[in-house]
């Protein structure tokens, strides 16, 4: 059977080294790439895009321009480069971690459950718990996603694939010490969001930082969100938003903050994430922060443990 091959735009710059701003300009102005697009509008990349990706920064680097060499195919672009150098233009080794990523996915498509399930055991067992959910559980599900969205994924498989990660990150939670910091967190999705995979793995990294956690699950009515807040003392309230008004959410995420912003205290600090979250014009007095990726949470973690 074929091995699954289909990667986000941060696995695309892990693995080529090139920024995001190149290769969305490179994608929209001079039309190098056409990319697959999940039903959410995601972007799926193929190991071609990848390979093309390389050749055009190492031609880049000898002086091309990108406009004469963007709309080429890689065959074009490999006659360009002298053989030997073509040869280069390889992609490097996977990364292990994107290795382990790529296996899993392939024994999930297999419905090699029990051999999954031994693998994630065996990984957690020999990596430090943060790192276990950065590098491994946190790509595995995003992999997990636009397989899904490219429909090379079944919603069955994705379910039993969801319920293996968030065991995984039950059994690090349970290992846990005792909150020191005086940081008080609340998350949760909007009503109607059922996406919790996201602050699945926001709790057990604020756990691990031993911040004191109060995970809601998903879907929270904007009132219980804010009397949960109140009684809970909450010094952050953690929003992560992936679908709009149109997808399935109750109310758009604009009105749903804007309640919460004029029914809690102005010290809670908010905190966003979620795709949604990039496609709404937020604008509040209160402090808050938007995250565009689960390290950049982490590292806000630190700073307030």
């Amino acid at each position: 059977m074929a091995k699954i091959e289909a990667f986000s735009i941060r696995q695309v710059i892990e693995l080529t080294g090139i920024s995001e701003f190149t290769l969305r300009g490179w994608e929209t102005r001079y039309k190098a790439f056409k990319p697959k697009r999940s039903p959410t509008g995601r972007r799926i990349y193929s190991r071609q895009d990848i390979q093309k990706a390389r050749l055009l920064q190492t031609l880049l680097d000898k002086g091309y321009k990108i406009g004469n060499i963007a709309k080429l195919g890689l065959t074009d672009l490999e006659k360009i480069l002298p053989q030997q150098e073509a040869v280069s233009s390889n992609l490097p080794p996977v990364p292990e971690n994107l290795n382990f990523v790529n296996q899993a996915m392939d024994l999930a498509h297999l419905f090699k459950w029990n051999e999954l399930s031994e693998n994630l055991h065996k990984m957690r067992s020999t990596m430090k718990p943060v790192a276990f959910v950065t590098d491994i559980l946190t790509p595995l599900a995003g992999q997990m996603g636009y397989l899904v969205a490219a429909g090379q994924l079944s919603v069955g498989q994705e379910h039993i694939l969801s319920a293996f990660i968030k065991e995984q990150l039950i059994l690090i939670q349970s290992a846990k010490k005792n909150a020191k910091s005086k940081a008080r967190l609340v998350m949760t999705t909007p009503d109607g969001d059922l996406h919790d995979m996201g602050i699945a793995f926001a709790s057990s990294l604020s756990r691990l930082e031993k911040i004191q956690t109060l995970f809601l699950g998903a879907s929270t009515p904007r009132k219980d969100l804010s009397e949960t807040c109140l009684r809970y003392n909450a010094t952050h309230l953690l929003i992560s938003s992936t679908v709009s008004e149109e997808e399935g959410a109750k109310e758009s995420l604009f009105s749903y903050i804007n309640f919460l912003d004029r029914n809690l205290p102005g010290n809670v600090v908010f905190l966003l994430a979620g795709r949604n979250t990039m496609q709404t014009d937020i604008n509040l007095k209160r402090p808050f922060v938007i995250f565009h990726s689960m390290t950049e949470y982490h590292t806000y973690l630190k700073d307030i443990s």
